[in-house]
């Protein structure tokens, strides 16, 4: 395989064959470097109204239990003395309901 050492522009060759940066490569690397990269700004953060209910709603809802214990006390004590009713109709109305929804 033989390799074409003019055929890129960007690259020239010496004498001793060893690859060199050409003008263009060079006034780019210049530029580059004249660039500053440290800045004196400080980033700050505010919040709207909007942002300030949010984080108090997302607060208020961490606060409030997963489980309302009074239901669930009142539906073991219902089953217990046989006073709990099941509505099976209704229930097989939420599963198809529910599964019409499934892809």
């Amino acid at each position: 395989m033989a390799i074409e050492i003019g055929s890129n522009p960007s690259i020239g060759v010496n004498d001793a064959g060893n690859s060199k940066r050409t003008e263009t490569d060079k006034q780019k690397q210049t530029s580059n470097e004249q660039t500053p990269t440290t800045s004196t700004n400080t980033d700050s953060v505010r919040l709207t109204q909007s942002g300030k209910q949010l984080s108090e709603l997302a607060s208020r809802i961490d606060n409030i239990p997963s489980v309302d214990s009074d239901k669930v006390d009142a539906i073991k004590k219902a089953i217990a003395n046989g006073d709990y009713e099941i509505d099976a109709e209704r229930i097989a109305s939420k599963l198809t309901n529910f599964e019409s929804l499934l892809p």
